[in-house]
Formats: C-alpha cells, structure tokens, sequence
C-alpha cells in the first residue's frame, strides 16, 4: 500500500464536509443532528466553542465529543479546522441556498453543485449488502407493487417504467384508496417497493404496514430510522442533506432516481444474456415511433412512412 502524501492528506482535509455527510447515516440520532448544523452552517463552527456549538444545537457537550470521535478525530478544535479548510477550498456542500436575487448563472451553478454532491454523498454511504439483498429480493418476486406519495409518487412511476421491462409484473397507483387496496391483496412472494425522502408520510408508512401484514416483503428507499424504515423488511437507506429553502428542487430525488437505474441494471444482468435479448426487444418496439430527420435538411424531421 503507498503511503499517504501530503497532498492526499490536504485532500482529504479540504473534503471533510462531504465525508461528513456521506458518514451522517452511520451516526447516531444525537450526533446526527450536529452532523446537520456542521453542514447547515459550517462558517458558524468555526467561531463556535463546544459549550456553544452544544447548546445552539440542543444537545450535551459529551454528545459533541462523541459526534467529533465518531468522525475520526481526537478533538473538537480538529473539527473547527477541517471545516475551515474545506470551506478554504471552495468544496461544494448541499445548503448552497438559492436567494431570491441570484442571478440565473449562479442559480445553474448551486442547483447542479447541489445535485453532484449529494450524488457523490450517497454513492459513498449505500449500503452494499442492502442493495444486493434488494436485488435478489427483486429477482424472485412474483409481483412488485411501487408506492410513493407527493414527490415520490413520481419516483414509483420511474420505478415501475425502469422494471416493467423485465417482465415481471410491476404496478403503481396514482390514487391512495387504490394503493391501500392494492397493499392488502399482496401475498408472499410479493414486493412491496415503498419511496419516501423523510420516511414519515402517514400514506406511505400504511401502505408498508400492510403490505408486511399480507405476507409481502415490504423494501423501504428513505432515510434510516424513520417510520418507513421501521415498517420494511429491508431498508435501503438514502439519507440525503436535503436542501429545505423555498427556492431550491428536492435533490434527494436525484439520488433516489439514480438508485432506481441502479436496481434496474443490476437486476437485468442478473437474468442473464436471454433478459439482455428481451431489453433489446422492447427498445426496437418503439422504433418505428421515432422520427427522422430529412437527409439534406438539417433541423426537420419527418416520419417514415410505409
């Protein structure tokens, strides 16, 4: 193994923010909500002492102690440094608040700083053995039934777009009446595939209770430690910084879109060369709905005609 150089460890200092955040998942409830203010207002920690950093929070110095040993450091003033550096060195984080006078240069630049990050954050923190377990789940389902409220009602139809190709029967339901009948006619061997960012959607947290209830295998894509998360058989944790200013889209369905592709691809190779075949299929069914374009004619398209 090479050892470390100065630089790797300068580089790793100036991305503390980002380690943090792709850590806050494995930290506890108390340590995470100082995990939260570091991120929320890293320029404030700086100036902070630990008595004040404690109390602006609403949690004990020892508990600050223990969030600081948590991250690998023996120290709090450590802590007070790595975020200084990181802040030194231009290192995006998520809460780059978009203000009402932003100009639409720097609107492009914090929305598309804020989505690569948190994309970066998650990849570094899913959990592997969670996702393969997903999969193989996935793989053996004699039904999958996609449920998500609000926002992640759409990440249920991207769901249920992305497996339907594979021939497995996949099903999401626009309306809560028909997704709580649904729930309750799954039986084992059935999925349960529940979305949710805050994982405390009264709706969603139903769904997921009788789905389990019914014998289903209930898979919860939302924070941990959450009511959702508690109602799965499997959790596969995305435990996204989300951006809560007015202004600013959700990126946590960024991530949870990503993830999707993620199931998707993986549970396509796992079906092997004859479901590889079977995807080829269903893209060359939709061939004759695309136009081309005139040759000679640039920008006009026309539709083949037979």
């Amino acid at each position: 193994m090479m050892p470390e150089t100065a630089t790797d460890s300068q580089s790793d200092s100036n991305r503390f923010l980002e380690k943090l955040a792709a850590q806050r998942a494995h930290l506890s409830p108390s340590e995470r909500r100082v995990a939260d203010f570091v991120l929320d207002h890293p320029e404030q920690i700086i100036r902070m002492s630990i008595a004040t950093l404690a109390e602006t929070v609403g949690v004990s110095q020892p508990t600050v102690l223990r969030f600081v040993r948590a991250l690998g450091l023996q120290r709090y003033p450590e802590l007070k440094l790595l975020t200084g550096q990181s802040i030194v060195s231009g290192t995006p984080y998520l809460h780059s608040e978009v203000a009402p006078d932003d100009e639409l240069d720097t609107i492009v630049t914090k929305i598309f700083d804020s989505s690569v990050y948190v994309l970066s954050s998650v990849r570094q923190s899913i959990d592997r053995e969670a996702l393969r377990r997903v999969v193989g789940i996935l793989h053996e389902a004699r039904r999958i039934d996609c449920f998500g409220t609000g926002a992640a009602s759409i990440l249920a139809i991207e769901a249920q777009h992305k497996l339907m190709r594979l021939g497995i029967p996949v099903v999401t339901y626009g309306d809560t009446h028909l997704q709580r009948m649904a729930a309750a006619t799954l039986r084992p061997g059935d999925v349960a595939l529940c979305f949710s960012h805050t994982g405390e959607v009264s709706d969603t947290v139903k769904m997921a209770q009788m789905a389990r209830q019914a014998g289903a295998t209930v898979i919860a894509v939302t924070r941990p430690e959450t009511t959702l998360a508690n109602a799965a058989d499997v959790l596969l944790a995305v435990d996204a910084q989300e951006n809560t200013e007015v202004y600013a889209p959700m990126t946590s369905r960024v991530a949870h879109a990503v993830l999707i592709d993620v199931i998707a691809t993986a549970l396509a190779l796992s079906f092997g060369e004859p479901m590889l075949a079977r995807l080829r299929e269903v893209k060359d069914s939709l061939a004759d709905l695309r136009l081309q374009p005139h040759r000679g004619e640039a920008g006009s398209f026309r539709k083949d005609r037979p």
